[in-house]
């Protein structure tokens, strides 16, 4: 079973590492080659997640699969950063019940923003299965949004 726990210091070394192991690959896989965000293979930078914005571990019997953060902008809109499952927990749905957990977690939130890279294909198929809708492009990333209560 899938659970959303705030993240610690203490987790910042194996968050790097899940980062470090899933960006690798979705680069190298579009990109033939290594990279991420700035600092997703810094543990230091894990550390400065953890003490200024929301952040998440992703936890499945007790292992850690995946993070993000959050930061809220202005009332009642989220931004949602940073998410990623670890490589051989992907595909299995538990990026998507993360996600509805989240929006549990925060129910006072109408307006879910994002963005993910034009090449990451499976990230855009994930995002747009749980409502978001693109609303900007560039040519290297893809801002989503979802509004929840809204008609």
């Amino acid at each position: 079973m899938i659970k959303i726990l705030c993240s610690s210091i203490e987790d910042a070394q194996i968050i790097t590492e899940i980062k470090t192991e899933a960006y690798n690959k979705e680069i190298f896989k579009y990109l033939k080659r290594n990279g991420g965000p700035p600092g997703y293979d810094d543990v230091d930078s894990q550390i400065e997640i953890v003490n200024k914005f929301l952040a998440y571990k992703i936890m499945l019997d007790n292992i850690i699969i995946g993070a993000f953060f959050l930061i809220p902008t202005k009332e009642n809109v989220m931004w949602f950063e940073d998410f990623v499952i670890k490589p051989e927990y992907q595909g299995k749905g538990y990026g998507y019940q993360a996600m509805e957990l989240v929006e549990k977690l925060y129910p006072n939130i109408k307006e879910w923003k994002l963005t993910t890279p034009v090449f990451s294909i499976g990230n855009q198929h994930l995002y747009t299965k749980f409502g978001y809708q693109e609303i900007k492009r560039d040519k290297d990333m893809i801002e989503y949004s979802k509004f929840i209560g809204y008609n």
